[in-house]
């Protein structure tokens, strides 16, 4: 047999064909450890199940460290010298053969169960020693280690793997803290030309509590599809006649383009990923799976195809419900009329009370320069700047949402801290907990969801004192040094309970000459392009270093400025406020 005639040349086949017995010896082992860790069994041929686990572990390593892309030589001659070399058909072969040493061990006296399972992996470990005579024999055609489309990475896919775990669990977490998904109601086909792969897959699968279908190959996959009704596809890359690729290309293309679909393989080439990903695939895992990372990828994907759901349902009554809309319009239009009349005047109050340049000027000690463009008609961000008997207070806040509703609960803020300010409440715990009264009873009145965060900022010859929970305030040193102050464990949001004085903190920030103090809403920081990119935190300190010596104004327009710039032609989605302070 010739290098060029071999039918499994390519250094990614071979490493496929010998890492897929290596999955079936890893999978069958995991799982009958993990069922007798289920129910705490001891048992004494535990130890002779983990020597195979861990040969099965062992194996992988040695073809990975043997047959890495990145560290074989691009000359025939000594990458087939290292492809063919002895010590490793010595030690794979050795690894091998203690595998099925401890199957032979096991099959007499394990539970009947569990005999199929080892048999399998027997069945799988003789392949194995099958592939390591037949594919080691030569080496790797057209004198390259890896065809030009496929850019071995090894490492880096473990490393994305990992941080993929990390992610997609947290992911999870947080999904199944709102609404947890129901197992049961899905269905997950498992596509796999490979019947070892197939059982196993859809073993680990069921043990997680979802319905599964299977196909053993790309044309049986699209029957299925054409006939059945599936949640999730699994589907394998390399199979005869229709491989992976094709059956993902149809999906893609037809009434089932909806279906989320992993790819699934035991090539592990960065290119694989991308062309995937690239054709729509919704995720990729490459065998051997960790449990962790294949639990956390059915859950995010089959979230997602929930909410993806979710979201066609309300988007067909929407259109049943423009239809009686439509035939509405001729009656609605006095109503709108006298609403956006409401509008207006609410509008005009909130840009009533905002602080006047005036005002501003009169105070000393600081420069004071502010800002506020809502996003719709009525706005929900709130700043004020009150002065009363020498103390000045600067209060800036978020109302969830924007519209009428939160534009409303912002006037009621402002009214609520002007009322305390006027009574000289200036114990931070007392004051906040009078104002959260207040509001959470008026949010309960009006039978609203409501809340904001607020912070406010006392000064007073040359400190500011910090209270309430908002977005970071920023301090910009002389120098154009920015220091970030988290509000997060300062106060509560307003109006979520009834009572919050327990939360309220403060914190005292001493400022210098020159020194400029910014606060704002995330109406700035997470204002989007239209390549859906955040303005963000770093581009806000950049302008700030960049125009930290001028004045309060014109800091506040650098500001505005550059945010426009970013933002372009994109659609405002949420109020943008911003408040400028700078020591005198």
């Amino acid at each position: 047999m010739t290098i060029d005639n071999h039918p499994y040349s390519s250094l990614s086949h071979l490493r496929h064909e010998l890492r897929t017995p290596i999955n079936a010896i890893i999978g069958y082992s995991e799982m009958i450890v993990e069922e007798f860790e289920d129910i705490n069994a001891e048992v004494e041929y535990l130890q002779e199940l983990e020597e195979i686990r861990e040969c099965g572990a062992k194996l992988l390593v040695a073809i990975d460290n043997f047959l890495n892309p990145v560290s074989l030589p691009t000359n025939q001659l000594e990458l087939e010298q290292i492809v063919t070399n002895p010590k490793l058909k010595v030690e794979l072969k050795a690894l091998t053969n203690l595998t099925l040493e401890r199957c032979q061990t096991l099959i007499p006296t394990i539970e009947a169960e569990f005999v199929t399972d080892v048999e399998k992996i027997q069945t799988a470990a003789n392949k194995l020693l099958k592939e390591i005579d037949e594919l080691l024999v030569v080496g790797i055609e057209n004198n390259r280690p890896f065809a030009e489309d496929e850019i071995a990475v090894g490492e880096t896919i473990s490393e994305i793997s990992d941080i993929d775990v990390a992610i997609d669990s947290g992911l999870l977490l947080a999904q199944e803290e709102e609404q947890p998904l129901d197992p049961a109601q899905y269905t997950i086909l498992v596509v796999d030309d490979n019947s070892t792969n197939r059982d196993l897959l859809s073993r680990q699968v069921k043990a997680q509590g979802y319905q599964v279908a299977t196909a053993a190959n790309g044309r049986e996959a699209i029957n299925a599809i054409k006939t059945g009704v599936y949640d999730l596809i699994l589907l394998d890359i390399i199979m005869p006649e229709i491989n992976g690729y094709e059956v993902l290309k149809w999906i893609r293309a037809g009434n089932w383009r909806h279906i989320p679909t992993i790819m699934i393989s035991a090539l592990d080439e960065i290119d694989s990923v991308v062309k995937c990903v690239e054709m729509g695939a919704a995720d990729y895992l490459a065998k051997p799976f960790n449990p962790t990372l294949l639990r956390a990828r059915l859950g995010a994907c089959l979230e997602q195809k929930r909410l993806r759901d979710l979201e066609k349902s309300y988007l067909e009554k929407l259109a049943l419900a423009n239809e009686e809309i439509k035939t509405l319009n001729g009656c609605l239009a006095e109503e709108n009329l006298r609403l956006s009349t409401e509008l207006e005047v609410t509008q005009r109050l909130q840009m009533m009370l905002l602080p006047k340049e005036k005002e501003l000027n009169q105070i000393e000690g600081l420069e004071i320069a502010g800002f506020m463009e809502p996003a719709d008609e009525v706005g929900g961000d709130y700043y004020d700047v009150l002065q009363h008997h020498g103390r000045v207070t600067i209060g800036i806040g978020d109302v969830t949402g924007h519209g009428l509703e939160s534009g409303v609960l912002m006037l009621m803020v402002q009214t609520a801290v002007r009322t305390l300010m006027e009574n000289n409440e200036t114990d931070p715990k007392k004051f906040f907990e009078v104002l959260n009264r207040t509001i959470y009873k008026n949010v309960q009145r009006m039978d609203s969801d409501k809340n904001l965060s607020l912070c406010l900022v006392d000064y007073q010859e040359g400190v500011l004192s910090l209270s309430g929970q908002h977005e970071e305030m920023l301090v910009v040193r002389s120098g154009g040094r920015v220091e970030r102050v988290d509000t997060i464990d300062l106060g509560f949001p307003i109006g979520l309970e009834e009572t919050i004085e327990d939360f309220v903190f403060q914190a005292e920030i001493h400022l210098n000459l020159g020194d400029v103090v910014i606060l704002y809403t995330d109406g700035i920081t997470e204002a989007e392009n239209t390549s859906g990119e955040y303005y963000g935190m770093e581009n806000l300190c950049n302008i700030l270093k960049q125009n930290w010596q001028k004045s309060a104004q014109d800091i506040r327009q650098a500001v505005i400025q550059d945010l426009r710039s970013h933002i372009g032609v994109e659609k405002v989605y949420d109020d943008i406020t911003l408040v400028v302070l700078k020591q005198k």
